[in-house]
């Protein structure tokens, strides 16, 4: 038998590399976390989203999110009333090159064809066109506050919806009711269509639990509450666009808000896919703002207010008497810009 003698060398061990290996493993883990939740998949999946909330530290460091907005050169079809006997009213927002809207239109850059159908739409007579506040009718404008307190919103952005919600209430000069909705697994009308704006403030700063996201069914319950009302009306939507509780789905609420003529103004917030509320937005006649930086809301509410205020009015007569709905055909020369929307 032969004996081997025990190594008695000193074991060395490079602990730099395995510091470096672990380095690395942190780095792909924070990686692989990041590109999650700068996708849909965070508020598409439950747990992702009840998670988000604890992870606002980095809510200054979201991928790839920049200021956006479509306000510039942008025109907006708002509805039509029947004034009488071949006489109608359409409401629309028309803003310029900046995103500030057109506060005076002259009867001479406005061209409108209405219809029962696009292909019988007939050219009618520019009467008159005149902001909204100058027609002198009660409640001209109606809206829904629909705010979004899934647990993929982040806490300091609710509170700075909240804060400065009131600067949006106090900067519409136009007489109005407002509605606050609420949505998270379920959706809660905090207040219902009152034109007390203390009302609506306390409405707006009631406590709701950070939940899962019923974000369409708050739509469908914010168009429900206005579709009925005659002149404005608008959502105003407060979100990150995901949804993962409701019982309706996105081209369900597209649908029901363009036949009430109902728009969508939509404030978004923290990781999100805009084109959500592109198409919300656009679909629906309405505006959208993303907001990566909460602190900036004290600048958009009013801006927002500013387009609201200015709501145009064209007072047309059609040669034979028609019942609404009706197709509609504008065409509108914005400072040198020629801008034309149908519905």
């Amino acid at each position: 038998m032969v004996e081997v003698a025990p190594r008695t060398g000193e074991i060395k061990i490079n602990y730099w590399r395995y510091i470096a290996f672990l380095f690395l493993l942190g780095l792909l883990g924070l990686g692989a976390l990041w590109m999650m939740y700068s996708s849909t998949w965070g508020a598409s999946n439950p747990f992702a989203e009840w998670m988000r909330k604890y992870l606002s530290i980095a809510n200054r460091f979201r991928p790839g999110t920049k200021p956006e907005d479509n306000l510039a050169s942008a025109l907006r079809l708002h509805g039509i009333e029947k004034l009488g006997e071949k006489r109608y009213a359409v409401l629309f927002t028309v803003t310029d090159a900046n995103g500030d809207p057109l506060t005076i239109v002259r009867p001479a850059d406005v061209e409108i064809q209405l219809g029962s159908q696009a292909a019988s739409r007939q050219r009618a007579m520019i009467d008159r066109v005149a902001p909204l506040h100058m027609m002198n009718q009660q409640d001209p404008v109606s809206f829904a506050g629909i705010m979004d307190y899934s647990g993929s919103m982040f806490p300091e952005d609710i509170s700075a919806i909240e804060t400065n919600y009131a600067a949006f209430l106090n900067a519409v000069i136009l007489p109005f009711s407002g509605s606050i909705i609420k949505f998270n697994n379920t959706v809660n009308e905090m207040v219902g269509l009152t034109a007390n704006k203390g009302d609506i403030e306390s409405a707006v700063k009631k406590p709701v639990p950070l939940e899962n996201t019923a974000f369409y069914s708050g739509i469908d319950k914010g168009i429900a509450a206005i579709q009925a009302r005659r002149w404005m009306r608008f959502l105003l939507l407060t979100t990150d666009g995901n949804d993962n509780a409701s019982s309706h789905t996105l081209d369900d609420v597209i649908l029901r808000s363009r036949q009430h003529f109902v728009s969508g103004i939509v404030l978004g917030f923290g990781w999100l896919n805009v084109d959500i509320l592109k198409r919300l937005a656009e679909e629906t006649d309405g505006y959208y703002v993303y907001v990566p930086d909460s602190s900036e809301l004290s600048k958009w509410f009013p801006k927002i207010a500013k387009i609201v205020n200015s709501v145009q009015v064209a007072e047309v007569s059609l040669p034979t008497d028609q019942g609404l709905p009706l197709s509609i055909e504008i065409t509108v020369n914005a400072n040198g810009t020629r801008l034309q929307r149908r519905r």
